[in-house]
């Protein structure tokens, strides 16, 4: 049984709140590609700030990875894939709003290499070397870095002569990992993902893709936090968003489109 006095006190409690203007915050989640895990972070801060009474929270991984934990029901609010082709997929599950998907950025697949390689990469073809003994490569079912390679790499006819040497991996920041500790030769990762130099890797060669890279966000239908969803989403938008993807490598969209 509570007291006079504790009830009194609650309620003295309650009003004081109230005159603050405290408000409880509202939790979103976003599950977002692996490659957008940096800019992700400081997009975020930026966005608390402008909106205190939201909080956001992150599930990076593979694109498919992430659709799939959509599909078996994870709470998340929104999705921001590394392909159109999963997104795509989302919206025909309707799984996403159609109209709430919003593209934010392009990227680049590049070619990496541990940095104490004995030979030269100067052209895609080199890769079918003798010479080179492993290549990471996310895998192609779930990644969509992996993806656009097995594409090039089939576009080039290089795909049965490689796919020997390929060690299929989670994500690209694995892939990345992979070269820098020596545990393969060469790699397939964004251009975003060496913006910043890493010990044991170089940067080898840019590749021509016939697909463009493009990483587009959506809403989740199932959550119970529309409207601040929505806000988040607007928010990616902005002039100060579009500035720090491009900080961090990332192409503005139009430029990625042409």
């Amino acid at each position: 049984m509570f007291s006079v006095k504790k009830i009194v006190a609650i309620v003295v409690l309650s009003f004081a709140i109230c005159r603050s203007g405290y408000t409880a915050q509202i939790e979103l989640l976003i599950s977002a590609a692996s490659s957008m895990t940096d800019v992700l972070q400081e997009i975020i801060v930026e966005f608390e700030s402008t909106y205190p009474d939201i909080k956001v929270s992150t599930n990076f991984a593979g694109s498919g990875t992430l659709l799939r934990q959509i599909e078996r029901g994870a709470p998340v609010d929104l999705f921001l894939s590394a392909d159109q082709m999963t997104m795509q997929e989302a919206v025909s599950k309707q799984l996403i709003h159609k109209d709430l998907v919003h593209h934010i950025a392009g990227n680049r697949l590049i070619l990496v290499g541990r940095d104490d390689l004995s030979f030269a990469v100067s052209d895609i073809a080199d890769i079918a070397s003798l010479r080179v003994r492993r290549i990471a490569i996310g895998n192609p079912d779930s990644v969509p870095a992996g993806r656009y390679a097995h594409a090039l790499l089939v576009d080039k006819d290089l795909w049965s002569e490689v796919s020997p040497k390929l060690i299929f991996t989670q994500n690209v920041r694995q892939c990345l990992d992979y070269v820098a500790r020596g545990e393969v030769d060469l790699a397939f990762v964004y251009a975003t993902d060496i913006r910043m130099p890493r010990d044991g890797v170089r940067e080898l060669l840019t590749m021509d893709l016939s697909s463009l890279i493009v990483y587009p966000v959506g809403v989740i239908n199932s959550t119970e936090h529309l409207e601040e969803s929505q806000r988040f989403l607007s928010f990616l938008k902005t002039t100060k968003v579009t500035n720090i993807l491009e900080s961090f490598g990332f192409l503005k969209v139009e430029e990625r489109l042409r």
